[in-house]
């Protein structure tokens, strides 16, 4: 299973994110869901680092995680940020909704999201 973390910033964009772990839909290499996941997550990365007002800290400690947090944002960025952040969270939500067996998504408290998966 996928499973994601995701602590929000007062802003509700991604202050935090951790995702780790194998759909196990199909094997590995064939697994439309990781692919679907993998593609969500690496424009989103892609976006970010592209973007010189967002600065932020990956710490991907082995191989299948992704942990980044995110240190600043500038002000001229920030509503550019939210939008790519709500563009992400919508889709691992998508995911989570139609695979609850393969992604689970978990949010900090008082961040107005709702837990998605099984």
């Amino acid at each position: 299973m996928i499973e994601v973390i995701v602590v929000l910033s007062s802003e509700g964009a991604i202050g935090e994110l951790i995702a780790e772990g194998h759909a196990g839909f199909a094997l590995k290499g064939a697994d439309i869901v990781c692919s679907a996941f993998t593609v969500l997550l690496r424009t989103f990365a892609r976006t970010v680092e592209a973007s010189p007002g967002v600065s932020w800290n990956v710490r991907g400690d082995r191989p299948g995680c992704f942990h980044v947090v995110v240190s600043t944002v500038s002000p001229v960025v920030a509503e550019q940020y939210r939008g790519w952040s709500e563009f992400v969270l919508r889709g691992f939500e998508d995911l989570a909704r139609d695979f609850p067996g393969q992604v689970r998504i978990q949010y900090g408290k008082d961040s107005g999201r709702s837990f998605y998966g099984s």
